[in-house]
């Protein structure tokens, strides 16, 4: 087990048990250059870069073009995984896949240096914690499942011997139409800088093509952690987050500075135009499933209700036919249409590269706290942190109807439990879920 580093001189797991973390922030500007490599494995060629992602704290000495449409909203002079002083880069497959597995070959990756202390420009929470640490007391047991149950969505089938694969996805208003997220087992979207937001994408089930890919965050750190031993794929990250993220033991590292099995897709502009594909990433990883994340509503048609599991009554959800959650450039409204929850966002249905709209069985609205890290964006904007570990407030919408109870995680390596206010566990239905992070106390969801 590694040894926590403590910048602040507190235990987090001890400020996090009395009343949460405190806000703490300087605006840091610094450079330095993260160590790009070139690799090139058959059809795969990684461009050699000088720079890691400047998008969250402007910290490498590279600038590039800033997104479209974007640079009110999100970062500036966002680099993300090497894009050249002129624009230019000439790296990725000559020929792009269009269909996961289907020729890429197995990724291989350089084994980087362990991360480092992020000296004393962090000011998070998640980054001074071990996996382990417990901020909360557990309320309800884990989920456990039948073996023959996929153990991200709850669906019959045989179980894939492989770990989950978490891949970083652009949301800004130059990344649509993304690729993959209906493939996706579980996507988790948090705010970032400037009130647009990034998806995590947790496959285990189905393999995919996916992207655009996007650079880490600190938040990153709690998500998975969850999830055993999960590939990490992201197109890069600011100095200091990559230590953070190099310093998880149990987080494999997959990213693109790391490993090939990325590609640009030539027709979109940097850096909303990398590419991976689960497949070939899972090719070359060892590994068994990842455990439970949700307790699910096996062979039961009725609507959602809460479990006898912890005692108590059944809890019948409100009919509900659509709800809204306020991120500030990326608002979001899910609509109940023909029995699953379609998704719409900055005024639109939001769609994919397919043409099908994004979907879900099952959308749980997370409340928790948001803490500042210290860092800024090379527009200045405070770079956010959504510490999901402890306990707080729950909405799970499921089947057209919302349940409100809590959610608790009393370690970064524990499933986070979700009770109705009467304590019973919430049995979500089978199928894809996705987790909205909102600050606590926003009133976000409408």
């Amino acid at each position: 087990m590694r040894t926590a580093v403590r910048l602040s001189g507190v235990d987090p797991a001890q400020r996090l048990r009395l009343n949460g973390p405190g806000l703490g922030g300087i605006g840091v500007r610094g450079s330095g250059v993260g160590l790009w490599a070139v690799l090139t494995v058959l059809m795969v060629a990684l461009p050699a870069c000088s720079g890691d992602d400047t998008d969250q704290g402007a910290l490498a000495s590279q600038e590039a073009p800033a997104e479209p449409d974007e640079s009110n909203v999100a970062s500036a002079g966002d680099s993300d995984v090497g894009d050249t002083a002129d624009g230019d880069d000439s790296g990725g497959t000559s020929t792009p896949p269009t269909t996961a597995g289907s020729g890429l070959p197995p990724v291989t990756t350089i084994p980087g240096p362990a991360g480092g202390d992020p000296e004393n420009i962090y000011r998070g929470v998640l980054g001074d914690l071990d996996p382990n640490d417990q901020v909360a007391e557990p309320v309800a047991s884990p989920p456990q499942l039948p073996s023959d149950v996929m153990p991200l969505t709850g669906l019959p089938g045989v179980v894939p011997d492989r770990p989950a694969a978490v891949v970083k996805i652009d949301n800004g208003p130059a990344a649509g139409p993304q690729t993959g997220l209906n493939a996706a087992d579980i996507v988790i979207e948090e705010e970032v800088e400037g009130g647009v937001t990034r998806f995590a994408a947790i496959f285990h089930s189905t393999a995919s093509i996916v992207g655009p890919v996007r650079s880490g965050r600190t938040s990153d750190v709690a998500l998975v952690s969850s999830l055993g031993s999960p590939l990490y794929m992201y197109s890069g990250a600011n100095d200091i987050t990559e230590m953070i993220i190099k310093r998880q033991e149990t987080i494999r590292n997959r990213s693109y500075s790391s490993s090939s099995g990325y590609w640009r897709d030539e027709t979109r502009s940097a850096p909303s135009n990398v590419y991976t594909d689960t497949a070939p990433h899972w090719a070359s990883a060892d590994g068994g499933a990842p455990p439970a994340q949700f307790a699910y509503r096996l062979n039961e048609p009725d609507p959602p209700t809460g479990s006898e599991e912890s005692g108590g009554s059944l809890t019948i959800g409100e009919g509900t036919p659509e709800f809204a959650i306020a991120y500030p450039a990326s608002p979001v409204r899910w609509v109940w249409e023909d029995d699953s929850w379609i998704r719409y966002q900055r005024g639109r249905r939001h769609d994919l590269v397919s043409g099908l709209p994004v979907s879900a069985a099952n959308v749980v609205v997370v409340e928790l706290d948001r803490v500042a890290t210290g860092m800024v964006d090379s527009a200045g904007g405070e770079v956010p942190e959504s510490v999901f570990v402890g306990s707080g407030p729950v909405t799970v919408f499921s089947e057209g109807q919302r349940i409100q109870g809590r959610w608790t995680r009393p370690t970064m390596a524990s499933v986070a439990t979700l009770t109705d206010n009467d304590g019973n566990v919430i049995e979500l239905t089978p199928g894809r879920t996705w987790i909205q992070l909102i600050e606590l106390g926003s009133g976000a969801l409408k």
